[in-house]
């Protein structure tokens, strides 16, 4: 009898992540046991364990490996030749529409992060200080140019993200997904927003 060839841990955490990507989006994530993830990968449960704590961190590790695409193409889009204004509004744009598809099109995955909104992961967390931190350096770019009017980049970039949630919350897109007027609110909330920030005689932010 020839011996299975023995697989590097990391590849195993790998494929543990693979087979549990496929049914949280085959199956669903609520109907998901680790069990289930073991069998189909022709192992004990307690083998899952060993690279995992539970199955929220399974879905932890899936969902940054997942959100670091869409931060990939936000840094893109602040890197992008122009002014901060028409920078920022493309990392606003393209946030939206990596959202928008992310979690209209694929109604799986819109399970999965809505039961990790539910239960305020880390992962969510850490999405959400990732998306800011881009577009707090575009403001500071365009306060250091002097485009933008003085202030803190980071609270800055705080109040233009919640303002913007609408667009990029899960259950907001969801919910908003078949209105047609969506993309003209869109370009009503980034003239405010950038019209704010050039406003060098704003009273200070609270």
């Amino acid at each position: 009898m020839s011996r299975r060839a023995l697989v590097p841990p990391e590849q195993t955490h790998d494929n543990i992540l693979d087979v549990a990507e496929r049914l949280f989006r085959e199956v669903g994530y609520g109907k998901t046991t680790v069990a289930d993830i073991a069998q189909a990968l022709g192992m004990s449960s307690a083998n899952v364990y060993r690279f995992f704590a539970s199955k929220a961190d399974i879905h932890n590790a899936i969902f940054t490996r997942t959100v670091a695409g869409l931060h990939a193409a936000l840094r893109d889009a602040a890197g992008a030749p122009g002014s901060a204004a028409d920078r920022l509004a493309g990392v606003i744009h393209t946030s939206h529409r990596l959202h928008r598809d992310l979690f209209t099109d694929q109604r799986r995955v819109f399970d999965m992060v809505e039961a990790a909104m539910a239960e305020n992961w880390e992962a969510i967390e850490a999405h959400v200080a990732a998306v800011q931190a881009i577009i707090a350096g575009v403001i500071a770019d365009g306060i250091a140019a002097g485009e933008f009017g003085p202030g803190d980049p980071d609270g800055l970039a705080a109040a233009v993200l919640d303002g913007s949630c609408a667009f990029m919350h899960p259950t907001m897109i969801a919910e908003c997904a078949d209105k047609p007027d969506r993309e003209a609110h869109l370009a009503r909330l980034l003239w405010l927003v950038i019209e704010g920030l050039r406003n060098h005689d704003r009273t200070p932010m609270p």
